[in-house]
């Protein structure tokens, strides 16, 4: 019996030591932007800064529009999407320029958002985002 054991957790480390050192499966270029043709209507619940998201071509842009950062504005993002069940989005961009990158999640059957990112990332101003926020309405094409 103390040999079999032996012999089964041989092979059990085995197969979980070629279960984590396989290669990640990366998603295919064709399904990075299933949020093309939506747009999302958002706000943080902490502060009252509102949002309007919108996706095309694996393009986000958006505007501000309520906030202290009301009317500010930026189109021709590259974005990455991808759908984690019925309704529930992940997306996430970088913004070079600025510095940001950003992730966000949607879930459109609750109509909630949390986001996460680093702004500023690699300057003297670099901070994390970690905020949660509702969906006003989401249109899809």
């Amino acid at each position: 019996m103390l040999r079999t054991l032996k012999r089964t957790s041989s092979v059990a480390i085995i197969c979980a030591v070629t279960l984590c050192t396989q290669p990640a499966i990366a998603q295919s270029e064709k399904n990075e932007h299933v949020l093309d043709g939506t747009t999302i209507d958002w706000s943080y619940d902490a502060n009252g800064a509102r949002m309007v998201l919108s996706f095309e071509d694996g393009m986000a842009q958006y505007e501000w529009v309520a906030g202290r950062r009301a009317g500010n504005s930026a189109k021709d993002i590259p974005y990455r999407s991808r759908e984690m069940s019925d309704g529930l989005f992940v997306l996430s961009w970088d913004q070079s320029a600025r510095p940001d990158f950003i992730t966000l999640i949607f879930d459109l059957n609750r109509n909630i958002m949390s986001s996460t990112g680093l702004i500023g990332y690699g300057t003297d101003n670099q901070r994390n985002l970690f905020q949660a926020g509702t969906v006003h309405s989401a249109k899809r094409q």
